[in-house]
């Protein structure tokens, strides 16, 4: 299908056969036809009974990828996956070609492809005839299109029918491509028949607009001996395998990884590849350069990065990874490849995520006939989360046409569009040009994962905007009759299209702190516990439970009723019953809520040591020192009241030790502590009107 902008339908009529052999091409492939005496004899392949029926082909996409039984060898290298596209071409990668087509050779947007009758074919219509076959073995490869009609903007859209296969040879490494019929005539450029390396810039075309007529075939020849010796290494991908956009709270961290390849014919020798985050300035944020050991020719090498990305402000970021070094390099373009990073400040209740910039290039895209749509992936930053609406930029509506807001979970196959979430359809009236965010109908909790947004049209001559400023995330789709493939143009351009992030309402209350009493403080009296209860949560709370309790001791609770505590705000919480000095010991004294629904325990509670000593309340409190502290075999006491005393030491637990006197001065006491095992102790030493207490440790 067509792009309503820009707009370029051709009809064009079958060219003649004025030749039935050409070529060579840079690397040395030729082809011939079965127009040519000794060229390829058309002999058709039945595999309607015996291959695999593919499904799920539309209006522009591929379907794949098929793992394939044995390597097909292609131009100085080897491919192991296929993809099967609409538009009558096979692919070794994931990218997607559609109108208008390119000429063979010509390097950007998708590359490395074989065109059989690569034009605007369609899949869909009501009563659409198209089928497609692949037969896959260790010798040959055959994919056979049949009865596929050419995309038409008229009902039931599609007309003509085409029937032509592929054949794959992976033992002489030959590609033919035969022609059972074809009738009727594109509305867009092409039919292309050729050859396209992962260069793009070397590749061989038959032509760029034959019909063939029944009974043709042309085959292309991978040369014995090539005419170039093609030393080249590429950056594989970038962050992960397919190298598409991510995002991550700021300062949160994301790993960074790469993998590099020799793409040439020939051994490597070692060379550099260098990894770098640079943020929205071109400003380096983060660099690592390794050196890649000798690869032979198809070999490829995962980098050993040690460093990772931490953000420390919101924006759009690059990881930028290239490889240098290669002596007499055959090709340069595939030296560097960009992975964009985005990141959010995720302290912000509400957020627009998407993968576009501000800037537009003011013209934007819509579909011919106003049936088609478009689509993006969206990572949320953080999870939990709810998207509570859709983002769009429309960049004109001059048809004052109406249009759907979808959400979808990526639950379906290999992660791709599957259960519908939401749909909202947005009235001309309210979808006119410029920035809009429309609720959903109701907040989708997303847990883990992404979803895909979509914006489908409703009529013709409304576009929606798009980013053309790099980095671009790949994370673009182009959506037609219900069919999802990458859209075509998504290395050099993003939608302003998103979602809506909040948030996830959620209760999280606990105690931060104790007031009144502190670490290591005496306790001999009855005490108030007073506590601070901060809400960490985003919902205002009240009515929260409130615990605390002793050295393992009886729980006392008590709920908080008072006014409700805002996000991020505390309250002072004091418990009717008191802290009763009912047994001499040292221990914790823990402080905790006990919401129900509380989001996080690891900061419900507060806990601390305290000293209680029971029924000592009345003595008036003298300090004193200890030394050595700690202590191995005497514990030398000093500033002690004048007069009988009474000495108790107390182990960890609060049970009494015995401790032997070794003599007492005025104001000074010698206790033996040898036989002591190691551990903290709590020192009480009582006169008729006084009380000391200290801690001291056992370290022997």
């Amino acid at each position: 299908m067509e792009r309503t902008v820009p707009s370029s339908l051709l009809f064009l009529l079958a060219a003649p056969l004025f030749a039935a052999s050409g070529g060579p091409d840079q690397y040395g492939y030729r082809w011939k036809d079965s127009d040519e005496p000794d060229g390829p004899v058309y002999d058709w392949v039945d595999i309607t009974t015996t291959g695999l029926q593919l499904f799920g082909f539309g209006d522009d996409n591929t379907v794949g990828p098929y793992i394939l039984e044995g390597d097909a060898p292609f131009y100085w290298y080897s491919e192991k996956l296929l993809w099967v596209g609409s538009n009558g071409y096979l692919a070794f990668n994931a990218g997607n070609i559609a109108a208008d087509f390119p000429s063979i050779p010509q390097a950007g947007g998708t590359n490395n492809y074989i065109a059989g009758f690569m034009t605007d074919l369609t899949f869909l219509g009501a009563n659409n005839p198209a089928r497609c076959f692949i037969d896959d073995d260790f010798a040959r490869t055959i994919v056979s299109y049949i009865d596929v009609p050419f995309w038409s903007v008229s009902a039931p859209g599609y007309t003509g029918s085409n029937t032509f296969q592929f054949i794959i040879d992976k033992t002489d490494s030959t590609i033919t491509v035969q022609y059972q019929s074809t009738t009727g005539f594109s509305s867009s450029n092409g039919p292309f028949i050729g050859i396209e390396s992962l260069t793009g810039d070397i590749g061989l075309q038959r032509t760029a607009s034959l019909y063939p007529a029944a009974g043709y075939a042309v085959r292309f020849y991978n040369p014995a001996d090539p005419l170039l010796d093609v030393r080249d290494a590429s950056v594989t991908w970038a962050g992960a395998d397919g190298t598409r956009g991510i995002s991550l709270p700021v300062n949160g961290t994301l790993p960074l990884a790469a993998v590099v390849r020799n793409t040439g014919n020939q051994d490597l020798d070692g060379f550099s590849a260098t990894s770098r985050v640079l943020n929205a300035a071109g400003q380096t944020m983060v660099t690592e350069t390794v050196a890649v050991p000798a690869l032979y020719a198809g070999q490829s090498y995962q980098l050993p990065l040690t460093t990772s990305f931490v953000p420390s402000g919101p924006g759009t970021y690059r990881h930028v990874v290239s490889v240098t070094g290669i002596t007499d390099e055959f090709v340069s373009a595939n030296n560097t490849l960009t992975r964009e990073v985005d990141a959010y400040d995720v302290t912000q209740n509400v957020m627009t995520v998407d993968w576009a910039a501000n800037g537009d290039d003011g013209i934007g895209i819509g579909w011919n006939g106003g049936n088609g749509g478009v689509g993006a992936y969206i990572l949320p930053p953080f999870h939990p989360c709810q998207v509570t609406g859709t983002t769009i930029r429309i960049a004109s509506n001059f048809g004052n046409a109406a249009f759907t807001m979808k959400v979808y979970d990526d639950d379906g196959p290999g992660g791709a569009p599957g259960t519908l979430l939401d749909s909202v359809m947005v009235p001309a009236a309210n979808g006119q040009t410029g920035d809009h965010v429309y609720p959903t109908t109701a907040p989708l909790l997303v847990t883990s994962g992404g979803l895909y947004v979509e914006w489908y049209m409703m009529a013709p001559d409304v576009s929606i905007a798009q980013d053309v400023q790099e980095p671009f995330s790949l994370q673009s789709y182009e959506v037609l009759q219900g069919v999802w493939a990458a859209y075509r143009d998504r290395d050099i351009a993003d939608f302003h299209l998103g979602l809506r992030v909040e948030q996830t309402p959620f209760h999280d209350a606990g105690c931060s702190g104790v007031v009144g009493i502190s670490p290591g403080q005496t306790v001999s009296q009855p005490t108030t516990v007073t506590t601070l209860i901060r809400n960490y949560g985003n919902l205002a709370l009240t009515n929260v439970p409130v615990n605390y309790r002793f050295a393992g001791g009886p729980v006392t609770s008590q709920t908080y009723t008072g006014p409700a505590i805002i996000p991020g705000a505390s309250a002072l919480f004091s418990f009717t019953q008191q802290l009763q000095p009912s047994a001499t010991a040292t221990g914790d004294l823990c402080v905790w809520t006990s919401l129900a629904d509380d989001e996080h325990d690891e900061n419900d509670s507060t806990c601390f040591s305290i000293d209680v000593v029971e029924g000592l309340e009345d003595l008036l409190r003298v300090d004193v020192t200890l030394a050595p502290n700690p202590v191995r075999d005497e514990l030398r006491v000093a500033g002690l009241p004048a007069g009988r005393m009474e000495v108790e030491v107390f182990d960890a637990r609060g049970a009494r030790v015995p401790v032997e006197r070794m003599g007492t001065a005025p104001g000074t006491l010698r206790l033996d502590t040898q036989a002591l095992p190691d551990g903290p102790y709590l020192l009480r030493v009582r006169t008729s009107d006084r009380l000391a207490t200290a801690r001291f440790v056992v370290q022997h």
